[in-house]
């Protein structure tokens, strides 16, 4: 790894780690912990507990079992809002959606396409601005740098698009790249590290390090793919669990390593699968970045005609004795992640065309 991104992962992983803290603890399926029992059937000859202990629909059941489903509701509900136009009562619903989840990446996200449909670029960007932070830009769904270009354009900051769309090219290139070579092979080093490191299931964003910088995005969340990940970790203990013990076993065994093998080619297919997906998504947002980039020129050109009334004054809220008010640097601190305020002046409407 190159130092770079050493230094890139090391400052993801803080950042996820440090998100995560104020989450509360919920005991997940542990494999090494099913290990144990299933150890212990091998050595009793327990021939009813390996059954039972093997019965993948009941393990799916419990050890996916959903978690922090309260964050998770709100947000399903937040969106059947917005999709109603009721973008007030969405808005809510994001705000009481905290760091602490694997869940508030999508919430900024959202809640900054939330404000542009209620034509507040302000605040919208002010969303885009903790998604494109330094410490998340590298990782975070390319949706998020058009709804930045977008609310741009809205606002006629026009060297801000372009400024948008080259962070886009430097921060994502390396990422992009080997999501689309994952679509012909479904494995890399990054995939394979995590099914190796695997232990505790469902997967949190906190458990997979620097995968976030060559997997697609929000990869670990897919249930399919965690469904064959549990699959595949519990036969692979079993059958170290046989060997171990020596166990004559021989039709158990063999019917393990066939579930074994299905479960890594599924895995394998499954990430292909999310990574063409990605790809296809990726590339529609490329255009629509260029769309933005090519209207921002068409209208620097432009020979239009303003005058004072086309602008409006903005100003910061009123500060209190808590609070401080510092210039935006470009590297915000981790309390400051989600507090940014943005004022623009705003600009002519008479847009001539529709992308």
């Amino acid at each position: 790894m190159s130092p770079k991104s050493l230094i890139a992962s090391t400052i993801i992983v803080t950042c996820l780690m440090s998100i995560a803290t104020s989450a509360m603890a919920e005991e997940r399926f542990s494999v090494d912990a099913w290990g144990q029992s299933f150890k212990t059937a091998v050595k009793a000859n327990d021939s009813k507990n390996l059954v039972s202990l093997l019965d993948m629909k009941v393990l799916e059941k419990t050890a996916l079992a959903c978690l922090d489903c309260s964050n998770k509701e709100k947000l399903e509900k937040a969106r059947e809002l917005f999709a109603k136009k009721q973008f007030d009562a969405s808005l809510a619903l994001y705000n009481q959606i905290p760091k602490g989840t694997d869940y508030w990446f999508q919430a900024v996200e959202e809640k900054g396409w939330n404000y542009y449909r209620q034509n507040d670029s302000e605040k919208a960007i002010a969303q885009s601005k903790t998604l494109l932070s330094p410490q998340f830009a590298e990782v975070v769904n390319p949706e998020s740098y058009f709804l930045q270009s977008l609310s741009q354009l809205k606002i006629c900051d026009y060297k801000g698009i372009f400024a948008t769309n080259q962070m886009f090219k430097e921060k994502q290139r390396a990422r992009i790249i080997d999501v689309q070579n994952l679509t012909k092979t479904g494995m890399n080093n990054a995939f394979s590290n995590v099914i190796a490191k695997t232990n505790l299931l469902p997967l949190q964003a906190k458990d997979l390090g620097d995968s976030f910088l060559h997997l697609p995005i929000l990869y670990y969340k897919d249930m399919t793919l965690q469904s064959e990940l549990l699959r595949y970790k519990v036969t692979q203990k079993a059958l170290e669990i046989l060997k171990s013990e020596n166990s004559t076993m021989v039709k158990l065994q063999g019917s393990l390593e066939r579930m074994n093998q299905d479960a890594m080619s599924k895995l394998k297919a499954r990430m292909a699968m999310l990574a063409q997906q990605e790809t296809e998504d990726t590339k529609k947002i490329v255009q629509k970045l260029n769309l933005v980039e090519v209207e921002a020129i068409q209208r620097m050109h432009a020979d239009m005609a303003l005058n004072d009334a086309a602008y409006k004054k903005g100003k910061f809220k009123e500060t209190n004795d808590d609070q401080l008010v510092f210039m935006d640097d470009g590297r915000p601190w981790i309390d400051e992640l989600d507090k940014f305020e943005v004022s623009a002046k705003a600009c002519p409407q008479d847009i001539r065309r529709k992308m």
